[in-house]
């Protein structure tokens, strides 16, 4: 009993870490939210994929996600999505299901498929320039 009450303890606590962090950062939880929202707004949809075991992802989102360069052209240039590789599975499409984290898929709105992804820790600077070719790519498509 003891084994399964930490269990779901670990779970929630690392759920209450993202929903913490996506609403900090002003981010979706749920893929069809941030894709009506994406739509809508006619913005790129940035889906970020992270684990709760997972130290690389707790880098990325406090040095990359965070920092003042990435979280402004986040908040007006993209609509952003975080969810869990695994206890998230079912807020997502399956095909951006993975293994691999962290992993940043890049998405078209209008047909839902990812116009590249990247996977594990990226810096700022490096992340900045990744948006920039996915800008280039949706701009492109259109």
């Amino acid at each position: 009993m003891k084994i399964v009450f930490f269990l779901f303890m670990s779970i929630s606590l690392f759920s209450a870490h993202l929903d913490t962090f996506a609403n900090e950062m002003n981010f979706h939880r749920d893929y069809k939210t941030a894709l009506i929202q994406a739509k809508e707004e006619n913005k790129l949809l940035v889906m970020v994929l992270s684990a709760d075991y997972c130290p690389w992802c707790r880098k990325f989102e406090n040095k990359t996600l965070k920092s003042k360069l990435i979280k402004d052209r986040l908040s007006n240039e993209v609509v952003t999505l975080v969810v869990d590789q695994k206890y998230d599975v079912k807020l997502f499409p399956k095909k951006f299901e993975t293994k691999i984290t962290p992993r940043i898929f890049f998405i078209n709105p209008s047909n839902e498929e990812s116009l590249f992804d990247e996977m594990g820790y990226i810096k700022k600077k490096e992340f900045s320039k990744l948006l920039d070719v996915a800008y280039i790519r949706l701009k492109n498509l259109k």
